[in-house]
């Protein structure tokens, strides 16, 4: 599945999330709050570019109208892949902006650091980008995993 697809899959399931939300935190009548958390810093900034990237499809999204006339308010912050900056800049941000979901975050460690937090307060995390099982292992009701796991990547090969 190209990039393209994917984040189209993401969006479609956004959309959907926000259908059944109504009231839900990080959604008003005009935007729609997501968060993200990525390495701009440090020895794997070359990974922040999944962010960028995110950034510029939502400005995409905007440019034709939004989401149901929402606009997305894209959230991005710096961890440095930092599981310690993770943990707490997903917590300032969610308790501050309140956020209404998390798209992809990258890192296995970092995800790790915020994945009790999130799921406790039923907030929809979307593609970790990390291939590891602690994501589908046991399922969780608000995390989607959409990368390949690092076995069936290694058995692939």
């Amino acid at each position: 599945m190209n990039k393209f697809k994917l984040f189209l899959l993401i969006i479609v399931f956004l959309f959907g999330l926000i259908n059944i939300a109504g009231a839900e935190e990080g959604v008003t009548d005009t935007e729609i709050h997501i968060g993200q958390w990525s390495p701009q810093t440090g020895p794997a900034a070359p990974w922040g570019a999944v962010a960028r990237g995110t950034g510029v499809f939502f400005q995409l999204i905007n440019e034709e109208g939004g989401i149901e006339g929402r606009k997305i308010v894209y959230h991005m912050f710096d961890d440095s892949y930092n599981p310690a900056k993770t943990k707490a800049g997903v917590k300032q941000l969610q308790e501050s902006v309140g956020i209404f979901a998390w798209a992809a975050g990258i890192g296995s460690a970092t995800g790790l650091a915020v994945k009790e937090y999130l799921m406790s307060k039923n907030i929809p995390w979307v593609g970790p980008c990390s291939g590891s099982t602690q994501w589908t292992n046991p399922p969780q009701k608000y995390l989607f995993s959409i990368y390949p796991l690092y076995a069936t990547e290694a058995k692939a090969l």
